[in-house]
């Protein structure tokens, strides 16, 4: 070891002077995501808490604008703040990329309740590949029931179908320990009085994890999506003209983050969607774990305030989730009800 001596001075060594000046800080202690992590969240949350009044619901009158209402129990009782999360089978909904962080096979199914006679399920299997990929496929419907038609004069003449179906088939990948990349691949089928349309489209999605406790999610929906009508057969038989006629979905952008507090028991999230049709939306969510098999939740869908329970229980290895959701709706009197199970195995 190299050393220095100086009359009257003590022999001085360079490892003296590396343990005088101690081990270099790290990120964590320069950085606290944590508390930037809140601080945003509070930020967003108040502003969009301030504006939401002002703001028009703008959730219907075009292709694809089901898909806005939710379908899982746990993102939708944390008020759909869930493109940062999507960790679960219903996480492809959200962000396609989130998948990957499955480690076990799991069958989910939901029902929604809704006003006006309207229900929508949801089907859905899931699992890892590897360790490092994940798969999921998907089945959502949605119906209308007791819909009359009626003739020129307002007569009644036939119940009308009112139905949707929606396939997703999904693919997610590590490109990183700390990097994730998802793709959906979308059918959809339209049933409207006997007149059906048909269209496949792609959602890409993408998660960041810089630390154990954050993620960052981003996705891209409704990609090269839109129905094709034809209305010909079904108004020849009133002796009326048909049309052929194209309906675009619009792309819908997705941006968000989430962070993991208090030993990992609370989950704060949140959320910005875009689409070409609407303005910003803001959605935010918690989620606290009270002990380890039972959760509390409550959110912020756009205007409308969420809540949500879930509890955990084992059987034989399989691990089964019950989630129930309470949705108050923006524009209707009447709320949401939803419920939804997965099973781990």
């Amino acid at each position: 070891m190299l050393s220095l001596k100086f009359s009257g001075v003590q022999s001085f060594s360079f490892a003296k002077i590396q343990s005088l000046r101690g081990k270099p800080k790290g990120l964590h202690s320069k950085f606290n995501f944590s508390k930037v992590f809140f601080g945003l969240f509070i930020i967003f949350f108040c502003f969009f808490l301030q504006t939401s009044s002002y703001a028009e619901t703008g959730d219907g009158g075009y292709a694809g604008s089901f898909f806005l209402l939710g379908l899982e129990g746990r993102a939708v009782g944390m008020g759909q703040a869930f493109v940062g999360v999507a960790d679960n089978a219903g996480g492809a909904l959200w962000n396609p990329a989130g998948t990957v962080q499955l480690q076990n096979r799991i069958v989910g199914a939901s029902y929604r309740k809704m006003f006006l006679d309207r229900g929508m399920g949801w089907v859905c299997y899931a699992q890892p590949v590897k360790g490092e990929a994940a798969i999921s496929v998907s089945w959502i419907n949605v119906g209308v029931g007791d819909v009359v038609g009626r003739d020129f004069e307002g007569n009644p003449t036939e119940e009308i179908k009112n139905y949707q179906n929606a396939v997703f088939f999904n693919f997610a990948r590590k490109i990183h320990e700390k990097i994730f990349l998802g793709l959906n691949i979308k059918y959809i089928q339209y049933n409207l009085a006997d007149i059906s349309a048909y269209g496949v489209g792609f959602d890409f999605g993408a998660m960041g994890k810089p630390t154990p406790d954050l993620r960052i999610g981003v996705c891209a929906q409704n990609v090269g999506m839109k129905y094709s009508w034809n209305s010909l057969k079904y108004w020849s038989k009133y002796g009326e003209d048909g049309t052929d006629t194209k309906e675009n979905f619009p792309l819908n952008f997705k941006f968000g983050g989430s962070y993991l507090f208090f030993q990992k028991r609370l989950l704060l999230a949140f959320e910005l969607d875009k689409n070409v049709k609407q303005d910003v939306r803001g959605f935010f969510g918690a989620e606290y774990n009270v002990i380890e098999r039972i959760a509390l939740r409550s959110g912020y869908n756009d205007g409308a305030l969420t809540f949500g329970a879930g509890i955990k229980h084992s059987f034989n290895k399989v691990l089964f989730h019950f989630d129930y959701a309470y949705i108050f709706s923006a524009v209707e009197e009447n709320p949401d009800h939803l419920f939804s199970m997965q099973v781990k195995f």
